[in-house]
């Protein structure tokens, strides 16, 4: 197989992180196949995810959305699994300091001087005398962009700590964001689950004042989820569901059509499994394959349907409920065509398609306008009998393709971001023959995560936890669903 490699362009933009799996890598280049081993840490990543999510409110959620509108309920909240942070005198709840020493360590080994602690877990009553302290000396006006009312404050969940300089310079000011130790948590706190909380120039979104110091802990995969999807502060992650009311809610939903054509809904629920099937359609018979995905990226799911009549349509998804008519985005042939659908390159907002003919010539058809498919690209060969699935199997914000042969390997080709592959492909699993379809999911699992959801021929599915270069968890998700046609 052949594949176009723009390594020389994009090199520098992917990195390998070191971890616990060890796959055996395939490397593709002329033909020769030689074994070579990949490592790689979990992180996660998306395809094609709704912007946004609802905000969650239960206190022992490590991703918690407080601020200065939503309170702790209750509001004297206490955790029960706080620890001395570190031997300082300074509390946090257990998982949150395990990862405080992982980003301590990093801090000192990348030679910025090292960090200190400064605060941790405030109860209601200790919030009560710091937030009426500030309000007798500034006034309440401005005690509310430096202070949180008690109950109202995130050091009450035991997730936040203040920190600083190991010298003790810059303590609790700004300008410990210009200092080394500053500027590697503000580039790295993500990799052990915190952000920087309060970013500069976003008081008028969070409320507070630029706090380079003051970081909180969500969990690794929400803080790189954030990080890869460049959003800064949690008002905006958690900005509320577009899609609350629309047929498809969430990228963990799943979608399927029985033999009659009835189009069906399995809410996910918040255990990592489906509810029972709500119908949201009809008249979905003749399809080879169906994609559940955001083709105008308006945040609400749309459905691509691929005919047996050999056309491609777009049903938009509306934000009341229910989906538009037909868009034909295809026309003549794609019913001989092997396809999959997601964000290809940086270059394009939109997801487009990646297939291939009999002839095994892989192409890329931008969706440039988010209507018709524009002219394709033509971007590798020797692709014949492969199953395709865009995901981000390296975590680095670049689409991969995993790629299924007849014998079962599961082989993942390195996207570089611009329509182009990168470096050796990768066999990632084996025994894979007995998967019928293999459909992206994000969000099953718990807010930031992503993985697989493979429909075995038996009728069962599984979901397949993706990390980076790693599948990190697996489970059985459903079972019955031999009659059913799934989504991807």
């Amino acid at each position: 197989m052949q594949v176009q490699d723009r390594q020389g362009l994009r090199g520098k933009f992917r990195r390998r992180v070191a971890a616990c799996a060890v796959f055996l890598a395939v490397a593709v280049a002329g033909g020769a196949v030689s074994a070579v081993p990949a490592m790689a840490a979990a992180v996660p990543a998306t395809v094609n995810p709704l912007p946004s999510v609802d905000p969650i409110g239960d206190p022992t959620s490590y991703s918690v959305l407080v601020n200065k509108s939503r309170p702790l309920n209750p509001a004297s909240y206490a955790p029960s699994d706080l620890v001395n942070a570190r031997g300082s005198g300074q509390y946090m709840r257990a998982e949150a300091a395990a990862w405080l020493n992982g980003l301590f360590q990093g801090a000192a080994d990348a030679g910025t001087g090292g960090l200190s602690i400064v605060s941790g877990y405030r109860s209601y009553a200790q919030q009560q005398q710091v937030y009426a302290y500030y309000v007798s000396i500034y006034g309440q006006a401005y005690a509310d962009t430096i202070s949180a009312r008690p109950g109202y404050s995130e050091h009450q969940t035991g997730l936040a700590m203040d920190i600083g300089n190991a010298a003790g310079s810059c303590g609790l000011s700004t300008c410990f964001g210009d200092t080394a130790a500053g500027k590697w948590v503000a580039a790295n706190a993500h990799k052990y689950g915190f952000i920087v909380r309060y970013p500069d120039g976003y008081t008028g979104i969070t409320g507070y004042s630029y706090e380079p110091w003051h970081l909180r802990y969500v969990g690794v995969a929400l803080a790189t989820d954030m990080n890869r999807r460049g959003f800064p502060t949690l008002e905006q992650y958690f900005a509320g569901n577009t899609a609350v009311s629309a047929s498809i809610k969430s990228g963990a939903d799943l979608a399927a059509a029985d033999a009659s054509g009835r189009l069906l809904r399995y809410p996910s629920t918040a255990a990592g499994g489906y509810m029972d099937a709500v119908q949201i359609g009809s008249g979905w018979t003749g399809l080879k394959q169906a994609f559940v995905v955001d083709w105008d990226i308006d945040g609400v799911y749309d459905l691509l349907a691929q005919w047996n009549n050999g056309t491609l349509g777009v049903f938009r998804g509306l934000p009341g409920g229910g989906f538009a008519g037909q868009v034909i985005v295809g026309n003549g042939g794609w019913d001989q065509m092997t396809i999959t659908v997601g964000k290809w390159t940086h270059a394009d907002g939109r997801p487009g398609v990646v297939g291939y003919f009999p002839d095994g010539v892989l192409r890329y058809y931008p969706n440039t306008f988010g209507g018709a498919l524009s002219s394709p690209r033509t971007i590798g060969s020797g692709w014949q009998g492969m199953e395709l699935t865009i995901a981000d199997w390296e975590g680095d914000g670049a689409n991969d393709i995993l790629a299924r042969t007849s014998s079962g390997a599961l082989i993942n080709y390195r996207g570089d971001g611009w329509a182009g592959f990168y470096g050796p492909a990768t066999t990632v699993g084996t025994g894979w023959q007995y998967m019928r379809v293999m459909a992206p999911s994000f969000g099953l699992t718990g807010a930031g995560t992503r993985g697989i959801t493979a429909q075995t021929s038996d009728g069962n599915l599984y979901n397949y936890g993706l990390g980076r270069s790693q599948w990190t968890t697996y489970g059985q998700v459903g079972s019955g669903w031999n009659s059913l046609k799934l989504f991807k």
